[in-house]
């Protein structure tokens, strides 16, 4: 199981004095600058994060030493990551995205595996999950009428396909 839990996926350079626009994975701007330890990978250091915010949709963020448009731009792409073990427990009903990473699905009805959750993505409706099996790919709503049963700890969910998804 992977040690590492990402906060921000860094997109790009936003301004002139190093500050970059991020992904951020469900986390707060106060929760994001509250973390003792964040590793930025690659390369896999340690920096801290002077200021955060969000910015249509997104986060704003400036690392403390990242303070021109090529630094920034050398950061496209990266991750900042924490410790697993120092990521506060989801609220109650909810889950962590990268949680959802490598679980099974499964259909509730037929007990026929879908394939294993590769990616989670977001363009405005409800998170669909990247399911992968093979060669083939589906994208699954991730809502409670849909994603059934989530079971974190056994890796797995069970879903109730709406008719014709599978064949998009």
């Amino acid at each position: 199981m992977d040690e590492w839990s990402t906060l921000a996926h860094i997109v790009r350079p936003r301004g002139l004095r190093g500050e970059v626009i991020a992904e951020a994975g469900g986390f707060t701007p106060e929760q994001m600058l509250e973390f003792p330890t964040i590793t930025l990978r690659p390369p896999g250091i340690e920096v801290k994060l002077e200021a955060a915010w969000p910015h249509q949709g997104r986060m704003v963020l400036k690392i403390a030493g990242i303070d021109g448009v090529e630094a920034a731009e050398a950061l496209r792409g990266a991750e900042l990551t924490i410790p697993r073990q120092d990521r506060p427990p989801a609220p109650e009903g909810e889950v962590y995205f990268s949680d959802l990473i490598g679980c099974r699905v499964i259909e509730k009805d037929s007990g026929l595996e879908l394939g294993v959750v590769a990616d989670c993505l977001e363009y405005g409706g409800p998170m669909l999950l990247q399911v992968k099996q093979g060669d083939g790919e589906l994208l699954i709503p991730f809502v409670s009428a849909i994603c059934q049963q989530v079971d974190i700890a056994g890796k797995q969910i069970l879903v109730v396909l709406p008719e014709g998804l599978k064949e998009l």
